[in-house]
């Protein structure tokens, strides 16, 4: 599906975790001596961000919020809706994003709208956004997420050495700038057999002084044994590219003229998404800030936006159920003299 918008990058930011963990930090010491059956998913990473004691998920979307805002040259008033989400916050619902679009001082009449899409949380809010720029319904939208999951996941399971707190956020907004880079495309596939092979959610507790029935442990990440383990290999691994293949193809882009900034979790999948696209450009961060879930591609798009050198930026996420999406942007380069 070709995309008319003309919604156009208009600013960054990001916000991350105060507190740097490595892989020598006592919370570790349980998987360094037990060993997750899928600990070789998560390979390579050497760093991770985590909340400090005056952060909350809330207050790290607002930062990189705030960020974004100010990289756009846009005033909270000037925004028309809220997208993203924040995860794992204090309620199931409402989502943390009420409380961001409150402390932004957002207008009455901009929506907040949570989407619970993890993992491609952003690039669902970033087409959402341009498709409502495109059909006039919105001017600028504010897309954010962050995540804190380095408190929701069980440090006896292998997915624990991956997770990393941060926020990522994005202004888009209609442009003349075309030298800005604004949304050309875009491709998904989805295979929802896998349901349930990777979730975040409560789980029955059985560590407790006087166990009751109907107790249970706050929402933990899971990857669901070697079912978990064959939804990454058999679809998170060869699908991203293949969706990328199609996207490219369509527009008759080569790979060799795009920058990717993907969903990272760590080097395998990284290596394998990188030697299938071969794009000019890999962008990863994944030793130094491993899986951000939903913030990895915002954060990254973040860090590294200024730097691009490609006409072409490629968007990639994948998700739970799972699925993967893969946006197309592109942009004039201005001669260098």
């Amino acid at each position: 599906m070709t995309t008319t918008g003309h919604g156009a990058i208009l600013g960054v930011g990001h916000c991350l975790g105060a507190i740097i963990r490595d892989n020598t930090d006592p919370v570790f010491d349980y998987i360094r001596a037990h060993p997750g059956s899928n600990s070789d998913i998560f390979a390579g990473l050497t760093l991770r961000r985590v909340l400090g004691p005056d952060q909350s998920v809330t207050s790290i979307m607002l930062s990189a919020a705030q960020d974004a805002l100010r990289s756009a040259s846009v005033s909270p008033q000037e925004i028309d809706i809220l997208l993203g989400a924040g995860s794992v916050g204090e309620f199931s619902a409402p989502n943390a994003l009420a409380a961001v679009h409150h402390a932004l001082g957002l207008s009455p009449s901009c929506r907040a709208l949570a989407l619970n899409t993890e993992y491609s949380t952003f690039l669902d809010g970033m087409k959402i956004a341009n498709d409502f720029i495109a059909t006039g319904t919105i001017s600028r939208a504010l897309i954010v997420c962050g995540m804190n999951w380095t408190q929701h996941v069980d440090y006896k399971e292998s997915v624990c050495v991956a997770a990393s707190d941060a926020a990522g956020a994005a202004v888009v907004g209609r442009s003349a700038d075309t030298s800005l880079f604004r949304l050309t495309d875009w491709e998904h596939e989805t295979d929802t057999s896998w349901y349930s092979a990777l979730h975040q959610g409560p789980r029955p507790s059985s560590n407790i002084a006087l166990p009751l029935p109907d107790t249970f442990t706050t929402s933990l990440m899971k990857i669901d044994g070697d079912r978990g383990r064959d939804a990454v290999l058999q679809f998170g691994v060869p699908a991203p590219p293949r969706v990328v293949a199609r996207l490219l193809a369509r527009n008759g882009v080569a790979a060799s003229d795009i920058t990717v900034i993907a969903h990272q979790v760590a080097e395998m999948i990284a290596d394998k998404w990188k030697a299938a696209i071969a794009p000019a450009v890999y962008v990863t961060t994944h030793e130094e800030l491993a899986d951000m879930v939903s913030a990895s591609v915002p954060v990254n798009l973040s860090l590294f936006l200024n730097q691009i050198s490609t006409r072409y930026l490629v968007l990639l996420g994948v998700g739970m159920e799972m699925h993967t999406v893969a946006m197309l942007y592109e942009r004039t380069l201005i001669p260098t003299l």
